[in-house]
């Protein structure tokens, strides 16, 4: 499955942003609904990340791109610091990017392979 070295590499940067989402509470003070958003949001990214690693099939990419959008709407609904508002708005950028280039990858992997679900 060496075409799919790059859905593997997208799917472990994927599960590196989740953590670092769920450890920036430890970095940028966070409360409240901004701290429950961030918690969940990254445990969700993380999870998915490593699901994809495991199973070849886009469903988990796009659920994170998802996730990615309500990160990046997060950021400005909830009452956080300049530092935190950046923080999320970067990493939702960066984890769109990663859903959407390992899910395009996926789809096009179960494509040329005919693999159906």
């Amino acid at each position: 499955m060496q075409s799919l070295a790059q859905s593997r590499f997208a799917s472990v940067l994927a599960v590196l942003v989740g953590v670092w989402l769920l450890l920036t509470p430890l970095a940028i003070s966070m409360t409240g609904a901004a701290l429950v958003s961030i918690l969940i949001t990254g445990g969700v990214i993380a999870f998915l990340g490593l699901v994809q690693l495991v199973w070849v099939n886009a469903l988990p990419s796009w659920i994170m791109g998802l996730a990615a959008i309500w990160l990046f709407i997060s950021a400005f609904a909830f009452s956080v610091s300049n530092a935190g508002a950046w923080n999320q708005v970067i990493f939702a950028i960066v984890t769109f990017i990663l859903a959407t280039w390992d899910g395009v990858e996926i789809g096009e992997f179960r494509r040329q392979h005919h693999i159906h679900s």
